[in-house]
């Protein structure tokens, strides 16, 4: 594979002004994967930065071994450092970036191999574009796609350019499927480490904030991985949702009571809806049991902070009793056959 990969990347191609930071823990085989699809870009990044964040398996040494064999003309860099959580280690990593570009890539996902040169194309001519993200495809464990334009087949709707649209939706900037301006990561403060989830919606958040701009590209340049460790089955997930929420409550809060009742109208449907399809996921999936505790204290928090609406209340009820699920899917195909939208009874399928 190293012959090939190397011939494939000879170090006389010429390199995009890009840096590629990758937080590692516990990455196992599959980060082999992804750097593979990083070198193998059509325009290789200038640089690869990877960051043990105190990994206790052997892949720092699976990415020793690539770093030392690797002869193609991206140069490929290891820091190690305790464990600090994800945010920590791509922070560490983009602070040593001095490209005009960063990206950031999870260790079980991959790239196809246009997706530097793709979303490279959004930034011409616009110095004021803060970021681009990418529609993407999902993949197995064993790495084969199972689902292509995640977003446009769940009829994702993109922000509009406003602090007040980022907040009121989840946002689903992946940030495998991010190219970021290093300068508008750096003014936005880059990632908060309070977060183990939503830290992506929040740094996009700041950079907005920070007065860039940003698009949407709807090629599925990325791929994303969906197995049992996904970050979105912890329980550490469902607290960095409280977190988040708690964060940007108090931003409207310092405003005073009405802005309070504004932020609630804000995010009220973005909640709602996220608890109902964890919901969902609860029903489907192997899923540890601390998540379904923390799910249920969380929803009680935020939907009553919000304010008891019958809907919400029976949210909280699907969530504390999720074997209704199952029936309400039924009535929800029901109704969607009859002519009415999946949205009237406020269920979706499960992200």
């Amino acid at each position: 594979m190293t012959e090939a990969r190397n011939a494939r990347t000879s170090s006389r191609l010429p390199t995009c002004d890009v840096t590629v930071v990758m937080a590692l823990y516990n990455g196992g085989d599959l980060v082999g994967e992804s750097l593979e699809s990083i070198v193998t870009q059509s325009i290789p990044p200038r640089q690869i930065i990877v960051v043990d964040d105190g990994s206790k398996d052997a892949s720092p040494g699976l990415v020793a071994r690539f770093a030392q064999t690797h002869l193609g003309p991206s140069k490929v860099s290891v820091i190690r450092k305790e464990n600090g959580g994800q945010g920590s280690a791509r922070n560490a990593g983009a602070s040593k970036t001095t490209t005009e570009f960063l990206a950031f890539i999870d260790q079980d996902d991959t790239w196809s191999r246009d997706h530097l040169e793709v979303l490279l194309e959004g930034f011409d001519g616009e110095p004021e574009r803060g970021w681009i993200f990418s529609d993407f495809r999902h993949i197995n464990a064993e790495g084969k796609t199972f689902r292509r334009h995640y977003l446009k087949q769940t009829h994702y709707r993109v922000p509009e350019q406003s602090f007040t649209g980022l907040l009121r939706q989840d946002l689903m900037m992946l940030p495998s499927a991010s190219l970021i301006r290093t300068r508008a990561f750096r003014e936005g403060g880059g990632f908060d480490t309070q977060f183990r989830g939503y830290e992506d919606d929040d740094l996009f958040l700041r950079i907005f904030q920070a007065g860039w701009s940003f698009a949407f590209e709807p090629r599925d340049v990325t791929s994303y991985r969906i197995h049992a460790e996904n970050s979105s089955r912890q329980s550490s997930f469902i607290r960095s949702r409280e977190r988040f929420y708690l964060k940007y409550r108090a931003v409207f809060e310092a405003q005073g009571p009405e802005a309070v009742a504004t932020f609630h109208a804000l995010i009220a449907e973005r909640m709602t809806r996220s608890f109902i399809n964890d919901a969902v996921a609860l029903n489907r999936d192997n899923i540890p049991g601390d998540f379904r505790s923390e799910l249920r204290r969380v929803a009680s928090f935020i939907m009553g902070d919000i304010g008891w609406s019958l809907k919400r209340r029976v949210v909280m009820l699907i969530v504390r009793h999720t074997w209704l699920v199952p029936f309400l899917l039924r009535m929800n195909a029901m109704f969607t056959r009859s002519g009415r939208s999946r949205r009237d009874i406020g269920i979706t399928e499960a992200s």
